[in-house]
């Protein structure tokens, strides 16, 4: 169960953090987020995160699916879908946005993040496609695999996530 909702969030994820959209259209309660008969490959998507509260949008109207996603965005979003679970405070001294507290810290004491030094996450700085593999990696207990496509991945710490991503159908690539 937890690796299928796991597995519609990282597509619900991969979709809204690479993807642009017009504002005419309006699903999921967001003005911005474009029908799937206009191409919205993400709709299902957003609605999967408004039905499940893991997100509200980035205004009552919009939901910024062309913005790029934050590390501390992301915490947010993987901690909602994960039922806010407590955890002891995280060391970091760079995250200073009371929402990102509870999600950080989870991350931290759950081993999903070290962060990107000892004393900071780095909460505003987007979220690449590789880090976003490495956390939904992570978050899914780091289950083994082996092998994938690509000839951009080069970093060590990345191949086992996106091998697990191109075998469990989250990505294709782009």
């Amino acid at each position: 169960m937890r690796t299928s909702r796991l597995l519609v969030a990282v597509a619900a994820a991969a979709a809204i953090m690479f993807t642009t959209v017009s504002p005419a259209a309006g699903y999921a309660g967001f003005g911005d987020v474009e029908a799937p008969e206009r191409g919205g490959f993400y709709t299902e998507g957003v609605q999967w995160m408004v039905d499940n509260a893991i997100t509200t949008g980035t205004s009552e109207t919009c939901f910024s699916p062309a913005e790029p996603v934050t590390r501390g965005q992301a915490a947010a979003f993987m901690w909602r879908m994960e039922g806010e679970p407590a955890a002891a405070p995280h060391s970091f001294d760079d995250v200073t946005a009371g929402y990102q507290q509870g999600p950080v810290s989870w991350m931290a004491a759950t081993g999903i993040t070290t962060g990107t030094s000892a004393s900071t996450f780095s909460p505003d700085r987007e979220l690449t496609r590789g880090q976003l593999a490495a956390l939904l990696h992570r978050l899914a207990g780091s289950p083994d695999a082996s092998g994938h496509p690509f000839d951009d991945v080069v970093a060590a710490w990345q191949h086992a996530p996106v091998a697990w991503m191109v075998a469990n159908n989250i990505t294709t690539g782009t």
